[in-house]
Protein backbone atom coordinates (compact mmCIF):
# COMPACT_ATOMS: atom_id res chain seq x y z
CA UNK A 1 0.00 0.00 0.00
CA UNK A 2 1.13 3.82 -0.65
CA UNK A 3 1.32 5.67 1.47
CA UNK A 4 1.22 9.56 0.57
CA UNK A 5 3.20 12.20 2.02
CA UNK A 6 1.43 15.97 2.20
CA UNK A 7 3.02 17.93 -1.31
CA UNK A 8 2.15 21.15 -2.32
CA UNK A 9 0.19 20.97 -5.52
CA UNK A 10 -0.47 23.63 -8.26
CA UNK A 11 -3.18 24.75 -9.99
CA UNK A 12 -3.84 27.22 -12.41
CA UNK A 13 -7.39 28.29 -13.76
CA UNK A 14 -7.53 30.38 -16.80
CA UNK A 15 -9.65 31.45 -19.05
CA UNK A 16 -10.98 29.24 -21.98
CA UNK A 17 -10.02 30.65 -25.57
CA UNK A 18 -12.43 32.93 -26.98
CA UNK A 19 -14.69 33.37 -23.95
CA UNK A 20 -13.90 37.21 -22.35
CA UNK A 21 -11.10 37.47 -19.92
CA UNK A 22 -11.78 40.60 -17.86
CA UNK A 23 -9.12 39.90 -15.20
CA UNK A 24 -6.84 39.62 -18.08
CA UNK A 25 -8.37 42.76 -19.69
CA UNK A 26 -8.50 44.61 -16.31
CA UNK A 27 -4.27 43.83 -15.97
CA UNK A 28 -3.80 45.12 -19.35
CA UNK A 29 -5.58 48.84 -18.89
CA UNK A 30 -3.94 49.43 -15.71
CA UNK A 31 -0.67 48.78 -17.19
CA UNK A 32 -1.19 51.25 -19.90
CA UNK A 33 -2.66 53.74 -17.09
CA UNK A 34 0.30 53.53 -14.76
CA UNK A 35 2.67 55.86 -16.81
CA UNK A 36 5.40 53.86 -17.05
CA UNK A 37 7.74 54.36 -20.03
CA UNK A 38 7.33 51.24 -21.37
CA UNK A 39 3.64 49.28 -21.48
CA UNK A 40 2.75 45.79 -22.59
CA UNK A 41 1.07 45.47 -25.83
CA UNK A 42 -1.10 42.14 -24.36
CA UNK A 43 -1.46 40.62 -20.82
CA UNK A 44 -2.76 37.09 -20.43
CA UNK A 45 -3.31 36.69 -16.91
CA UNK A 46 -4.37 33.20 -14.67
CA UNK A 47 -5.43 32.47 -10.98
CA UNK A 48 -2.75 30.46 -9.07
CA UNK A 49 -4.01 27.90 -6.15
CA UNK A 50 -1.26 26.13 -3.97
CA UNK A 51 -2.75 23.29 -1.70
CA UNK A 52 -0.23 21.54 0.79
CA UNK A 53 -1.81 18.17 1.84
CA UNK A 54 -2.11 14.48 1.48
CA UNK A 55 -3.61 14.27 -1.85
CA UNK A 56 -3.77 11.89 -4.62
CA UNK A 57 -3.82 12.45 -8.97
CA UNK A 58 -7.38 12.11 -8.73
CA UNK A 59 -8.69 14.01 -5.69
CA UNK A 60 -6.00 16.91 -6.87
CA UNK A 61 -7.85 16.69 -10.42
CA UNK A 62 -11.48 16.70 -8.41
CA UNK A 63 -10.83 19.84 -6.30
CA UNK A 64 -9.31 21.65 -9.46
CA UNK A 65 -12.69 20.84 -11.56
CA UNK A 66 -15.20 20.63 -8.53
CA UNK A 67 -13.77 23.88 -6.82
CA UNK A 68 -11.63 25.96 -8.38
CA UNK A 69 -13.27 26.59 -12.08
CA UNK A 70 -16.40 27.94 -13.85
CA UNK A 71 -16.69 25.01 -16.15
CA UNK A 72 -17.97 27.15 -19.04
CA UNK A 73 -15.44 29.77 -19.30
CA UNK A 74 -12.82 28.36 -17.34
CA UNK A 75 -10.23 25.39 -17.12
CA UNK A 76 -7.88 23.80 -15.03
CA UNK A 77 -3.99 23.01 -15.40
CA UNK A 78 -2.15 21.15 -13.01
CA UNK A 79 1.11 22.15 -12.26
CA UNK A 80 2.79 24.80 -13.44
CA UNK A 81 2.79 25.77 -17.32
CA UNK A 82 5.38 27.28 -18.91
CA UNK A 83 5.55 31.41 -19.38
CA UNK A 84 4.06 32.60 -22.29
CA UNK A 85 4.98 36.07 -23.49
CA UNK A 86 7.94 38.45 -23.59
CA UNK A 87 8.19 38.31 -19.70
CA UNK A 88 6.66 36.87 -16.90
CA UNK A 89 5.65 37.75 -12.95
CA UNK A 90 3.88 35.76 -10.86
CA UNK A 91 2.46 37.76 -7.44
CA UNK A 92 1.66 35.35 -4.09
CA UNK A 93 1.46 37.02 -0.23
CA UNK A 94 4.08 36.36 1.63
CA UNK A 95 4.23 34.09 4.16
CA UNK A 96 2.12 35.35 7.12
CA UNK A 97 0.05 37.58 5.26
CA UNK A 98 -3.94 36.91 5.20
CA UNK A 99 -5.16 35.17 2.36
CA UNK A 100 -8.80 35.89 1.92
CA UNK A 101 -9.70 33.30 -0.56
CA UNK A 102 -7.59 30.21 1.39
CA UNK A 103 -9.90 29.57 4.05
CA UNK A 104 -12.97 28.51 2.07
CA UNK A 105 -11.21 26.46 -0.37
CA UNK A 106 -9.08 24.75 2.15
CA UNK A 107 -13.11 24.09 4.02
CA UNK A 108 -14.68 23.06 0.44
CA UNK A 109 -11.83 20.58 0.09
CA UNK A 110 -12.29 19.46 3.50
CA UNK A 111 -16.00 18.69 2.53
CA UNK A 112 -15.33 17.50 -0.55
CA UNK A 113 -12.29 14.84 -0.20
CA UNK A 114 -12.23 14.66 3.91
CA UNK A 115 -8.54 16.30 3.85
CA UNK A 116 -7.14 19.15 5.84
CA UNK A 117 -4.85 21.27 3.47
CA UNK A 118 -3.64 24.23 3.94
CA UNK A 119 -3.97 27.05 0.27
CA UNK A 120 -2.38 29.89 -0.89
CA UNK A 121 -3.61 32.11 -3.95
CA UNK A 122 -1.72 34.19 -6.00
CA UNK A 123 -1.87 35.20 -9.70
CA UNK A 124 0.34 35.09 -13.04
CA UNK A 125 0.90 37.49 -15.52
CA UNK A 126 2.09 36.56 -19.44
CA UNK A 127 3.24 40.02 -20.57
CA UNK A 128 4.01 40.62 -24.53
CA UNK A 129 5.84 44.01 -25.26
CA UNK A 130 7.97 44.31 -22.04
CA UNK A 131 11.23 42.63 -21.16
CA UNK A 132 11.32 41.18 -17.13
CA UNK A 133 12.51 44.57 -15.80
CA UNK A 134 9.23 46.11 -17.30
CA UNK A 135 7.07 43.48 -16.00
CA UNK A 136 8.46 43.66 -12.25
CA UNK A 137 7.93 47.74 -12.53
CA UNK A 138 4.29 46.66 -13.95
CA UNK A 139 4.01 44.14 -11.17
CA UNK A 140 4.83 46.79 -8.30
CA UNK A 141 3.23 49.68 -9.92
CA UNK A 142 -0.39 47.79 -10.74
CA UNK A 143 -0.11 43.85 -9.92
CA UNK A 144 1.41 43.90 -6.07
CA UNK A 145 1.89 45.61 -2.90
CA UNK A 146 5.76 44.79 -2.12
CA UNK A 147 4.67 45.30 1.67
CA UNK A 148 2.50 41.85 1.63
CA UNK A 149 3.22 40.43 -1.36
CA UNK A 150 6.31 38.63 -3.00
CA UNK A 151 6.83 39.19 -7.09
CA UNK A 152 8.29 35.89 -8.83
CA UNK A 153 9.81 36.07 -11.97
CA UNK A 154 8.81 31.87 -12.89
CA UNK A 155 5.95 29.94 -11.82
CA UNK A 156 6.33 29.62 -8.05
CA UNK A 157 6.03 25.97 -6.69
CA UNK A 158 7.08 25.33 -3.49
CA UNK A 159 7.93 22.15 -2.01
CA UNK A 160 6.45 23.29 1.13
CA UNK A 161 4.91 26.06 3.01
CA UNK A 162 6.48 28.04 6.10
CA UNK A 163 5.37 27.22 9.28
CA UNK A 164 5.78 28.44 12.29
CA UNK A 165 6.82 26.83 15.56
CA UNK A 166 5.78 27.00 19.50
CA UNK A 167 7.50 29.17 21.38
CA UNK A 168 7.25 30.31 25.21
CA UNK A 169 5.50 33.89 25.67
CA UNK A 170 6.33 35.47 28.41
CA UNK A 171 3.72 37.21 30.63
CA UNK A 172 5.37 39.76 32.70
CA UNK A 173 4.02 40.70 36.07
CA UNK A 174 4.14 44.37 37.41
CA UNK A 175 4.63 44.56 40.78
CA UNK A 176 2.43 47.63 42.09
CA UNK A 177 0.53 46.72 44.92
CA UNK A 178 3.15 47.92 47.47
CA UNK A 179 4.43 50.79 45.88
CA UNK A 180 3.96 54.65 47.57
CA UNK A 181 2.95 57.36 45.79
CA UNK A 182 6.30 58.58 44.91
CA UNK A 183 7.21 55.27 43.16
CA UNK A 184 3.76 55.46 41.42
CA UNK A 185 4.68 58.47 39.69
CA UNK A 186 7.96 57.48 39.14
CA UNK A 187 6.57 54.30 37.37
CA UNK A 188 3.79 56.28 35.35
CA UNK A 189 6.89 58.37 33.73
CA UNK A 190 9.21 55.98 32.90
CA UNK A 191 7.50 53.46 31.91
CA UNK A 192 5.72 55.90 29.67
CA UNK A 193 2.00 55.20 31.13
CA UNK A 194 1.28 58.98 30.89
CA UNK A 195 -1.22 58.63 33.40
CA UNK A 196 -1.82 61.00 36.78
CA UNK A 197 -1.44 59.98 40.28
CA UNK A 198 -4.94 59.47 41.06
CA UNK A 199 -5.20 57.31 38.14
CA UNK A 200 -2.03 55.35 39.03
CA UNK A 201 -3.76 55.06 42.67
CA UNK A 202 -7.28 54.09 41.20
CA UNK A 203 -5.02 51.17 39.76
CA UNK A 204 -3.36 50.16 42.74
CA UNK A 205 -6.51 50.09 44.99
CA UNK A 206 -8.25 47.48 42.20
CA UNK A 207 -5.55 44.92 41.98
CA UNK A 208 -5.24 45.41 45.94
CA UNK A 209 -8.83 44.50 45.71
CA UNK A 210 -7.82 41.72 43.61
CA UNK A 211 -5.06 40.52 45.86
CA UNK A 212 -2.67 40.14 42.50
CA UNK A 213 -0.03 42.46 40.64
CA UNK A 214 -1.09 43.38 36.83
CA UNK A 215 0.04 41.73 34.05
CA UNK A 216 2.10 43.89 32.04
CA UNK A 217 -0.70 43.46 29.17
CA UNK A 218 -3.41 44.75 31.33
CA UNK A 219 -1.38 47.74 32.86
CA UNK A 220 -0.61 48.98 28.70
CA UNK A 221 -4.22 48.69 28.25
CA UNK A 222 -5.35 50.57 31.35
CA UNK A 223 -2.85 53.68 30.30
CA UNK A 224 -4.11 53.23 26.94
CA UNK A 225 -7.37 53.39 26.68
CA UNK A 226 -6.94 56.62 29.92
CA UNK A 227 -4.39 58.21 28.06
CA UNK A 228 -5.43 61.73 27.12
CA UNK A 229 -4.85 60.71 22.78
CA UNK A 230 -7.34 57.87 23.60
CA UNK A 231 -9.82 59.93 25.78
CA UNK A 232 -10.23 63.24 26.02
CA UNK A 233 -10.43 63.74 29.45
CA UNK A 234 -11.53 67.45 29.59
CA UNK A 235 -14.80 66.36 28.28
CA UNK A 236 -15.47 63.88 30.86
CA UNK A 237 -16.21 66.61 32.80
CA UNK A 238 -19.36 67.42 34.47
CA UNK A 239 -20.19 70.73 32.38
CA UNK A 240 -23.39 73.26 33.77
CA UNK A 241 -24.91 75.19 30.82
CA UNK A 242 -26.32 77.99 31.25
CA UNK A 243 -27.05 80.24 27.79
CA UNK A 244 -27.62 83.60 28.11
CA UNK A 245 -31.35 85.12 28.00
CA UNK A 246 -32.78 84.97 25.10
CA UNK A 247 -30.39 82.78 23.61
CA UNK A 248 -31.46 79.05 22.40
Amino acid sequence: MTVLAPAVHRIEVRSRPGCPDARSDAALRDARAAGLDVAPTHVRSAAVYLIEATLDDEQVRLVADALLVDPVIEFAVIGATAPDGDAFVEVHPLPGVMDPDAEPIEMAIRALVGVESMVRSGRRYDLDGVDAPGARAVAERCYANTVVHAIHEAPYHPDAFPHGVAHPVAMPVVAIRDLDDAALERMSRDAHLFLSLEEMQTIRAEYRRLGRDPREIELETLAQTWFEHCVDKRLKATINYRPEKGVL
